[in-house]
């Protein structure tokens, strides 16, 4: 089912959303429950993300998105972890349909003018900074769109499944898409109103956005330690990496 678009009033900048998502499993990392809520150094992964996306200012509401599987774990989380308001809702069995529940959460205020952007990050990326999520903030309100994004210099075409492709590549031209990815609210919305009318699933927010809008999507120089948390060995290099940078574990 999809929602009608009603006339929004013009207003004054309104504040950002942070829109953190937790849909994954722990199947590939080794454990039990979803990743989002397993322990980095005292806290849990999905926590660092939240606060630090709290911290940034301009950023007003945070939503939590997450499986009706992981309730428990969310409200501990926004109970325990962390001092700001979390709105927890029930995501949907994909990405993409976890986001547009989570922008349709949104959808009154984003009409009134009262969100004007919003960033979406992966729970699994605990380690993002601060001036990270604060410059594509900065950047979306700029262009539209932003995303940040790591040069991906060890990458190279293939010609069929056993051979690389002849000629000249410019790995220059091709990013390592991270998250938080920002948007201007009521783009993005509508964009994924219509995703939904046509049944198109994109890879992330960004893909949704190329295929539904117009608008000019920057990239924003992404951080090496914004890593995802996939495996147990990224678990085991999260820890290392919050110890050597003395980041805070309450």
């Amino acid at each position: 089912m999809t929602h009608p678009r009603r006339h929004r009033r013009p207003h004054l900048r309104g504040k950002a959303a942070g829109i953190v998502l937790a849909g994954g499993s722990g199947t590939r990392v080794g454990a039990g429950i979803n990743k989002a809520f397993l322990p980095l150094s005292g806290r849990s992964i999905a926590s660092w993300g939240i606060n630090t996306l709290a911290s940034v200012e301009g950023v007003g509401t945070l939503v939590f998105v997450v499986r009706p599987e992981d309730l428990e774990h969310a409200r501990f989380v926004a109970e325990r972890e962390t001092q700001h308001h979390l709105e927890i809702i029930i995501g949907g069995d994909t990405r993409q349909e976890s986001e547009l529940m989570a922008l349709r959460h949104l959808a009154d205020r984003i009409d009134s003018g009262a969100v004007d952007t919003v960033l979406i990050h992966d729970a699994a990326r605990p380690l993002v900074s601060h001036g990270l999520a604060a410059a594509v903030l900065h950047a979306a309100r700029e262009h539209g769109g932003a995303v940040p994004g790591i040069p991906a210099a060890d990458v190279a075409p293939v010609d069929g499944p056993d051979r690389l492709a002849e000629g000249r590549f410019d790995p220059s031209s091709l990013v390592r898409v991270q998250t938080p990815q920002g948007f201007r609210a009521s783009t993005i919305l509508d964009a994924y109103e219509a995703a939904a009318r046509d049944g198109f699933v994109g890879t992330d927010t960004a893909s949704c956005a190329e295929e539904y809008t117009d608008i000019p999507v920057s990239w924003v120089r992404g951080e090496e330690t914004n890593f995802k948390i996939t495996y147990a060995q990224d678990l085991l290099l999260a820890q290392d990496v919050v110890a050597a940078l003395g980041l805070r574990t309450g």
